[in-house]
């Protein structure tokens, strides 16, 4: 709210008045019908918790960017499920067992997101594939899912490198003249953008060299306007006519999304007219390896009675919803450049911040990388560089680029536990009862840090324990690793495979040719916005960032 109140301080009285109505509207109907109170016959209200730390927020913050030491002090004191307070003192139930996430995650039609969070994800990116529920859901992954197939990421990979190369060029001269302090965060924004946007829509950003073309310009609007997650869009979301109200976060977002629709139309119409080109049945010979016409070439490939029109693949937009708007362009194209370039750039900055902060990992990691002979890497080359594997695991279940997601129950459900836990009457318990509605906290941290599966060391960076990885760790659910990172069951991340191929790539380029360090003075912290970024302690007005002193080096192992 913070940031709402400091911008009031320049508006009109009779706007302080409407958005402070607007607020305690959000308020009340977040509270009457988002997050219901809990019922006599659920288990929150017997389960054991930590006290809240906010009359409004509850302990929110603590979910979403949590300590590492805190969190193994809860899971600790708690067990592995515990009742957690949220939104106006309303509590929700955390959970860290592997039978319950598993039950929830595998059931992803039962257990849904809140209302509250749709509505806002909506609010900034429109009803995409990460917004849609149910058999719509489904229909759109499967159609989507061949974009992201091993042969088409392949594909990719000479993007992924081409695109670094074009990062190092300018790295190196900044650093002609020595070590230089740069925010990697914001170059690797940038870089991240530039290959979604060739290897997605076939649309070139060129963020990385400063372009002024108003693709980059509005997502760079749109990006900058939730760094410092405006409760705006929250509220926004579950109160639209919020979103009229005359302050700059609104103006923004409006101008954004209306370049976004404007220049998305144009892409979809140019996929539209390649279509138009093919002969009958030439599907095959699409032309363009982008993800949209690969998506388009996908649904020819569908069963007739499930095949959509080319209105609706092209005309609705990136993700194939079935409203029909032309509005719906820009929101489907901003959730997946969003998406897609944002994760990368978080985990890849977060894991060049954990180099930076072990040297004789950094080291061994450059030793293997300046082993191969040529800076053009094949995927096949990147997968077979071992310890990079490792330094990327590790980076993931160290850094995940999110805490934990929210899910509800859509009726009332009974979730089993992997093992029992005591409730506040000193009863021990086997399963747990949750109304619908209620607020589900799927911890990822909880999984990734706990030394329960990783070992008494799991709070430090050690890559080498991927040579062995503990058995214990086999029982969560993953899809990748036994890290929660990318989350589990049909809702995981469609992405993940391309996340990793681009993360080998951009590191594989960066440090062939440059050391990383870092201000021994400086603190950095996390936190979560789209996903959970790195912020300098003391320095957060500026945003999130992660300046690293940069120097170049020669290609050569001494």
């Amino acid at each position: 709210m913070q940031h709402i109140l400091e911008e009031l301080n320049s508006t009109s009285r009779s706007t302080k008045v409407a958005l402070a109505a607007a607020t305690a509207t959000s308020a009340a109907y977040l509270a009457y019908n988002h997050f219901p109170s809990s019922s006599p016959q659920s288990s929150i209200p017997s389960l054991r918790g930590p006290p809240s730390t906010s009359l409004i927020s509850g302990n929110l913050f603590l979910i979403f960017d949590p300590d590492i030491d805190q969190l193994e002090q809860w899971l600790k004191k708690y067990g592995n499920v515990f009742a957690m307070p949220a939104l106006f003192g309303v509590k929700g139930v955390y959970l860290a067992d592997p039978k319950a996430v598993a039950y929830v995650t595998t059931r992803f039609t039962a257990f849904p997101k809140p209302p509250a969070l749709n509505l806002a994800i909506m609010r900034l990116t429109g009803p995409g594939l990460v917004a849609a529920e149910g058999d719509v859901h489904k229909r759109q992954r499967r159609i989507i899912q061949p974009a992201f197939s091993p042969a088409q990421i392949k594909q990719m990979t000479p993007t992924f490198v081409a695109k670094t190369q074009e990062l190092k060029s300018i790295w190196m001269s900044q650093c002609s003249g020595g070590p230089t302090t740069i925010n990697v965060l914001q170059w690797l924004d940038h870089l991240t953008l530039d290959i979604i946007g060739e290897t997605a829509l076939g649309y070139s950003f060129d963020s990385l060299h400063g372009s002024s073309n108003e693709l980059a310009k509005a997502f760079d609007d749109l990006l900058g306007e939730t760094a410092m997650a405006d409760p705006m869009h929250f509220i926004a979301g579950i109160f639209p006519p919020a979103a009229k109200l005359p302050l700059k976060r609104n103006r923004a977002t409006a101008n954004a999304m209306a370049i976004l629709q404007k220049v998305g139309q144009e892409l979809v119409d140019a996929k539209r007219k390649e279509q138009e080109i093919l002969p009958e049945g030439g599907a095959d010979d699409l032309l363009g390896n982008d993800l949209l016409s690969v998506l388009i070439q996908s649904n020819m490939k569908e069963a007739a009675s499930q095949r959509m029109t080319d209105e609706e693949v092209i005309a609705p937009g990136l993700f194939l919803n079935r409203m029909r708007t032309n509005a719906n362009v820009a929101a489907e194209i901003a959730t997946f450049v969003i998406a897609g370039h944002d994760t990368t750039a978080s985990s890849t900055s977060w894991t060049l911040y954990a180099l930076a902060k072990n040297p004789e990992i950094q080291r061994k990691l450059q030793k293997e990388l300046l082993a191969f002979p040529h800076d053009s890497p094949t995927l096949d080359d990147l997968n077979s560089m071992k310890y990079l594997e490792w330094v990327i695991k590790e980076s993931l279940r160290r850094h995940p680029a999110a805490h934990a997601m929210q899910r509800t129950p859509a009726k009332d459900e009974v979730i089993p536990l992997s093992e029992p836990i005591v409730d506040r009457s000193g009863k021990e318990i086997n399963e747990i009862l949750l109304k619908a509605g209620e607020t589900i906290f799927v911890s990822m941290a909880a999984f990734n840090w706990s030394t329960k599966y990783w070992g008494p060391d799991a709070h430090e960076f050690r890559p080498e324990r991927w040579a062995n990885p503990p058995e214990e760790s086999s029982v969560i659910p993953h899809v990748y690793a036994n890290l929660m990172s990318f989350f589990a069951g049909p809702r995981a991340c469609i992405g993940w495979r391309f996340a990793l191929a681009e993360t080998k790539a951009i590191l594989f380029g960066l440090l062939r040719a440059f050391d990383f360090e870092i201000d021994p003075q400086m603190t950095i912290k996390t936190k979560s916005v789209i996903a959970t970024r790195p912020m300098v302690v003391g320095q957060e007005p500026l945003g999130t960032r992660l300046p690293l002193i940069v120097k170049a080096k020669g290609l050569r192992v001494e």
